[in-house]
């Protein structure tokens, strides 16, 4: 048979497999129809190969035991889907922040321009990611704001928010609208109408005749309009600033100046205002007025202080206690001696006698004790207060 032709051939046909098959013989199974090849270990069907069913796996459906199968894919539509051209794509918000923990998405796996706007086009209008709260806080969701009415520390606002609230608190101070002549019934009127904070200067002093309350203004000084259109007759709402004040009198409230410390003493200048301390250097001596400390009774006592004043109370309290002097009567009709306790603290003493009925000075003997005490005695004893004793110093 070699290299010649086998024509119209029949196979061994068997409703099931011989029972003792060798390497490489054939048989046709009438059972199912097909033609199969003992391979010295199975029978293999030469048509379909050794494949017997395909089954599907887990996301898949489909599948079969003979002729063409399909498989299909089935997303859970939750992190994976196809979108309408057939594409599988990992679905919005499909990756949790458990899927991109710290290090899990290195740079390696991220290339350069890999992630474009269109990836994170789903963020909602006006609204960042970043962190506003410190280095370590967590990145999150940061909206932007494009005025100031609610100002939070968990916005950022908009260059044009930024623009017009800078615009808006500046303009308010207001702007320097020119001078001002008091001579005029009414207050004056910015251009395009007054804005609180506008201000002028007088340059011309007066009072305005149609303005209420009433108001004198000086050259030198600056009206304020106190609110937006301020009234020009209300003089309420505006603020006055009187920057060109005149001298203070006994008659007109104005500036002045303090009085030095010479200008005080010299009590000369009538035109500068004296401080605490400057009157205080206002001390009184032999040539001129001023104020002086009262000494005490202790200083007085002394006599060696040049610069403090004496009451009267204490110059008598020094001159009785220097000068003073005690007086007693003594007699009972039977005692000849009589101790006399004066307690003038001195044995410096004059001691004089006097009948009390006559007044006569009476002479008899006298011995100073101590300091507080002296001893009078007589040759005859006195009746019932016959003398009076006076002790002097």
């Amino acid at each position: 048979m070699t290299q010649n032709q086998l024509l119209n051939v029949v196979i061994d046909k068997q409703a099931t497999a011989p029972a003792t098959p060798v390497s490489g013989q054939l048989y046709y199974n009438t059972s199912s129809n097909l033609l199969f090849m003992y391979n010295g270990t199975t029978w293999i069907d030469i048509a379909s190969g050794d494949i017997t069913a395909v089954n599907a796996g887990t996301g898949l459906s489909g599948g079969g035991t003979s002729g063409s199968v399909t498989l299909n894919f089935n997303p859970d539509n939750t992190t994976i889907e196809v979108d309408g051209s057939n594409n599988v794509r990992i679905k919005d918000l499909g990756v949790t922040t458990a899927k991109l923990n710290t290090d899990a998405v290195t740079t390696i796996k991220i290339l350069d321009k890999n992630v474009t706007f269109a990836k994170i086009q789903d963020i909602p209008t006006l609204t960042v990611i970043g962190n506003l709260s410190g280095s370590t806080a967590t990145p999150s969701a940061i909206s932007v704001v494009t005025d100031f009415t609610s100002p939070l520390n968990t916005n950022i606002p908009t260059t044009l928010a930024v623009k017009n609230y800078v615009d808006t608190t500046v303009g308010s101070l207001g702007n320097l609208e020119g001078g001002f002549n008091a001579t005029s019934a009414t207050l004056p009127v910015a251009a395009g109408g007054t804005k609180k904070g506008d201000y002028w200067y007088v340059t011309v002093a007066g009072t305005p005749s149609g303005v209420s309350p009433s108001v004198t203004l000086a050259v030198g000084d600056v009206l304020i309009a106190n609110q937006d259109n301020a009234s020009t007759t209300n003089s309420s709402q505006w603020v006055f600033l009187e920057t060109n004040q005149q001298q203070a009198t006994t008659t007109i409230v104005g500036i002045t100046r303090y009085a030095t410390g010479a200008e005080t003493q010299t009590q000369t200048e009538g035109s500068a205002a004296v401080t605490p301390l400057g009157l205080a250097s206002l001390t009184a001596t032999e040539t001129r007025q001023g104020l002086a400390e009262i000494a005490t009774q202790a200083e007085t006592n002394a006599g060696l202080d040049d610069t403090r004043i004496v009451t009267p109370l204490k110059l008598a309290t020094y001159v009785s206690n220097a000068t003073g002097s005690y007086s007693t009567s003594v007699g009972n009709g039977a005692a000849l001696s009589f101790t006399v306790t004066h307690n003038l603290n001195s044995s410096s003493v004059i001691v004089q006698l006097y009948e009390n009925s006559t007044g006569a000075q009476v002479m008899t003997d006298v011995v100073i004790t101590s300091a507080n005490v002296v001893t009078v005695s007589f040759t005859a004893a006195p009746t019932t207060n016959q003398y009076l004793v006076v002790v002097k110093k």
